[in-house]
């Protein structure tokens, strides 16, 4: 590599385009197969490339001499190179997250709309049976209540509840089980 005059050094802290353009063609293809060897990908390796070159210019008034561009250039696409591979981690990462959310609402509204369908049915099944099994079934099974307080409740035996719960369950099974035999 050619060396850059003290002049053309000045001119392109001066903002001289000519000599930004030759140092460009003088340390482009370094840069880039720098920049190559961190990201093994010709499309980033040409985003860090440019990018050093931009950071270049912008900063080209804090360096020093005509030896220290090819450090400074080789600081930057090191540094460029880690960002863009931070940021892709950081989009990677985000779009997992979305998607495992994008599946949990999903999974989570299936089983909302099977658990609300099988409640529709369970309701269906329960007012198909006769009046008192239906009391009977509703107070111990959804309101948790023992037999001797649905006896109570209803002026029946502790053994007439039992008799109808048993029949009850029986029924309420089988009708659901066909549903769900229909369902799956």
């Amino acid at each position: 590599m050619e060396e850059i005059s003290e002049k053309d050094f000045v001119g392109f802290q001066n903002g001289n385009e000519q000599v930004f353009k030759r140092i460009f063609e003088q340390y482009n293809r370094a840069i880039f197969n720098y920049a190559y060897g961190f990201c093994k990908n010709r499309h980033d390796a040409e985003e860090v490339t440019q990018e050093t070159f931009t950071k270049l210019f912008l900063y080209r008034k804090r360096i020093t001499d005509g030896d220290s561009l090819l450090p400074f250039l080789l600081a930057v696409s090191k540094r460029v190179a880690i960002s863009i591979f931070r940021k892709r981690v950081i989009r990677e990462n985000s779009v997992v997250a979305i998607q495992s959310a994008i599946e949990t609402v999903s999974y989570n509204t299936k089983e909302t709309i099977f658990n609300n369908e099988l409640n529709s049915a369970l309701e269906k099944v329960i007012a198909e049976l006769p009046v008192q099994q239906q009391k009977v079934f509703v107070l111990n099974k959804i309101e948790d209540r023992s037999y001797q307080e649905i006896a109570d409740e209803l002026g029946i035996s502790k053994n007439t509840v039992k008799n109808h719960l048993i029949v009850a369950s029986k029924s309420v099974r089988i009708k659901l089980q066909k549903l769900l035999y229909i369902f799956f």
